[in-house]
């Protein structure tokens, strides 16, 4: 019971410790940006994720400069979400070699760069998860890019980035871990679902969400019923679809828990 105790009190400890050094960040940022760096990693982390959750922590101090300071190769999780990323950012998270999930945006906030982006990719080769949304350097090479360097990739979301197209989810459709995927608002049609759901992942994906996408219709929803067991959650409205009517037939989607679509009032 003693040692539990003790052990107790020093994860207290640390925890209060993390609480203030992000807290007083202006301290060690400004001109001791030396002494964070020197941390180990898993301290570096546990602020890291700490300091990126809001913009309150980045008062009175370089927020390019903590995050060159605390990413390392093993960092698993970032979450840029509040954040404007720009490609000076992208440059320094290629540190981050390790990387298993990140969130660059979901509010279209990117100041970014194609090239940038594809070569941090490249360097993410155990990456799980990606959302970058609202992007309009997100396009088919970006999607070619993941696909040929980030075959543990299970979820992504690029919704509202419409210059993703059926070329791009055709080199996706390769990738054998896919559970997870958003392309709303993209130019994706029947076409590039049918290379979806017939692909290495198609009997595995679990969420799918196409709403938006004016080129989906009739055809797509009924291939992703025939090839896809094992959804879970799938949104498709707002595409070009018999709004009063769904194409599935008794018995598709014994799995299912979610179903959004339009219908006509």
């Amino acid at each position: 019971m003693v040692t539990e105790n003790w052990r107790s009190s020093i994860g207290s400890l640390l925890s209060l410790s993390i609480e203030y050094i992000v807290n007083n960040l202006a301290i060690y940022a400004n001109g001791n940006i030396e002494q964070l760096k020197a941390l180990p990693p898993n301290i570096k982390n546990r602020i890291l994720r700490k300091f990126t959750t809001c913009s309150y922590f980045w008062q009175n101090v370089n927020f390019k400069d903590v995050l060159c300071a605390t990413v390392n190769d093993k960092t698993s999780h970032i979450n840029l979400t509040s954040a404007t990323v720009d490609d000076d950012v992208l440059n320094i998270l290629n540190a981050c070699k390790n990387v298993k999930k990140l969130y660059l945006t979901r509010t279209g906030g990117t100041q970014i760069t194609n090239t940038v982006l594809k070569n941090l990719l490249k360097c993410t080769n155990q990456l799980c998860l990606f959302v970058i949304t609202n992007c309009e350097e997100v396009n088919d090479g970006v999607l070619e890019c993941l696909t040929d360097h980030c075959s543990h990739l299970m979820g992504l979301d690029v919704g509202g980035c419409k210059n993703v197209t059926d070329d791009g989810v055709k080199r996706l459709s390769t990738l054998k871990n896919l559970t997870w995927l958003t392309f709303s608002q993209t130019q994706i049609s029947d076409e590039g679902i049918s290379f979806l759901v017939k692909g290495s992942s198609g009997k595995n994906i679990r969420e799918l969400r196409i709403d938006n996408c004016p080129n989906v219709t009739e055809l797509g929803l009924k291939l992703i019923a025939e090839n896809c067991p094992s959804i879970e959650t799938l949104m498709f409205y707002n595409c070009s679809t018999d709004r009063d009517q769904i194409p599935f037939q008794e018995g598709q989607f014994k799995n299912l828990k979610q179903l959004t679509w339009t219908i006509t009032w």
